[in-house]
């Protein structure tokens, strides 16, 4: 089922008494006051397309839903432990500054996630690079492993998207430890804006440049008829028309070759030292993390953050792959989903760029509960918030345990033992 609608027969509808007013008093609304009214939209309707701009824009909706559904307010998940794998990043954040003895350069969200680990390096060098190759090994898998599976050239569009979500939700969690660290005094966070010069020399850009480039960007926004959300979506020819001309004018005016957001990361020191800082904020609660992390813990806290996103990853992709009706999805992915190959597809993705621990752990509730149950071969070893706290090395230890008790009975079987 589709229904068209004008701006303002939308707001008659869906809008609230504010958005009616600022409709009537200003003949349009704020980008700000559309995507709220929009999310009241959504408690009817599965999908939407807004084509034109301003007050003669005209939102399609398509898919009603037979029962309306309640409005989606991420407020509830402000607090603490609703980020996936928080008490993980928080833990290597804080680790790779002491182990960079409190100096790191300003680095993009990419540069951050790869030298933390939680990303491995052959997702950026297939974004970056060329994908034939990969797409031609992705491809073997997909048909070895997916029913019904065909093969198309298409099928770079669904790699595209993975690189484009999974790098999105790893930057976004990165993104909100910063804040989460700095709000509780555990470092100080500053971003900057660098650019990379056409003479490959990187740089933080002056507050007129950084202008610049924002006119820039509008100006060409505006001409494309795109707004900033679009920009995700790699495969349309008005995005790609976009990025030609904002390279084109990047280097014309300002000698750039590209710019980016850079992310300022210092540990807070008192006149403990960092060390006897970091156990009274640790003992204080505010925030759930340890620093006191071997080599051997932070590898293990790194696969496990891995592990807890990558199930997390999974879960979001079968919510996508049952929503058939997004209209900004291409044909090729929209017929994956159709077909049920979508969610497949992306877990085989998330093993090749090797998101995911070999450990098979049972994660499920980990973030809402008050213990973490590690399980292995049908062995479980439950581990309190508490004993987290104050032995860093717990969860290590017991996937440790887990291993001995299973050689063990391996090898009571085998009748080894007397």
């Amino acid at each position: 089922m589709l229904e068209e609608f004008t701006l303002t027969k939308l707001v008659k509808k869906y809008g609230s008494k504010a958005q009616k007013q600022s409709l009537k008093e200003k003949g349009n609304l704020s980008g700000k006051e559309f995507a709220i009214l929009l999310k009241s939209v959504e408690t009817e309707w599965e999908s939407y397309k807004v084509d034109g701009r301003g007050s003669k824009r005209i939102i399609t909706c398509s898919g009603k839903r037979l029962k309306k559904i309640e409005r989606v307010d991420k407020r509830v998940h402000n607090g603490k432990g609703q980020l996936v794998g928080e008490f993980e990043l928080n833990s290597l954040v804080v680790n790779f500054l002491i182990r960079n003895d409190n100096k790191v350069s300003p680095m993009s969200a990419n540069k951050w996630i790869t030298e933390l680990g939680i990303v491995d390096g052959k997702i950026l060098g297939v974004l970056y690079g060329s994908r034939v190759s990969h797409l031609e090994h992705l491809q073997d898998q997909f048909s070895s492993v997916i029913k019904d599976y065909n093969k198309a050239d298409s099928d770079f569009e669904m790699l595209d998207e993975f690189l484009q979500i999974s790098l999105k939700h790893n930057k976004s969690s990165l993104v909100s430890v910063f804040k989460k660290l700095a709000e509780s005094k555990v470092i100080i966070h500053q971003t900057e804006v660098w650019g990379c010069t056409t003479t490959k020399r990187y740089r933080k850009l002056t507050r007129q440049e950084i202008q610049s480039i924002a006119d820039i960007r509008q100006d060409l926004l505006n001409l494309h008829g795109l707004k900033d959300r679009d920009l995700f979506k790699t495969n349309m020819k008005a995005v790609k028309d976009f990025q030609k001309n904002f390279d084109e004018q990047l280097d014309e005016h300002l000698g750039l070759k590209f710019s980016y957001k850079a992310h300022l990361c210092v540990l807070q020191e008192s006149g403990l030292g960092v060390s006897d800082y970091l156990d009274r904020l640790q003992e204080k609660d505010d925030l759930n993390f340890t620093h006191n992390l071997t080599e051997d813990y932070a590898i293990f806290l790194t696969d496990l953050f891995k592990d807890k996103q990558s199930n997390h990853s999974l879960e979001l992709a079968k919510g996508r792959q049952r929503n058939t009706y997004n209209k900004s999805d291409t044909d090729r992915i929209q017929y994956l989903k159709i077909m049920q190959q979508y969610a497949p597809m992306w877990e085989l993705l998330m093993k090749y760029f090797r998101c995911t621990d070999s450990c098979k752990l049972n994660l499920s509730g980990v973030e809402e509960s008050a213990s973490t149950n590690i399980e292995i071969d049908g062995l479980e070893v439950g581990i309190s918030i508490e004993q987290k706290k104050t032995n860093p090395l717990a969860e290590f230890q017991a996937i440790r345990m887990i291993a001995e008790m299973n050689s063990e009975s391996k090898t009571i079987k085998g009748g080894s033992l007397n």
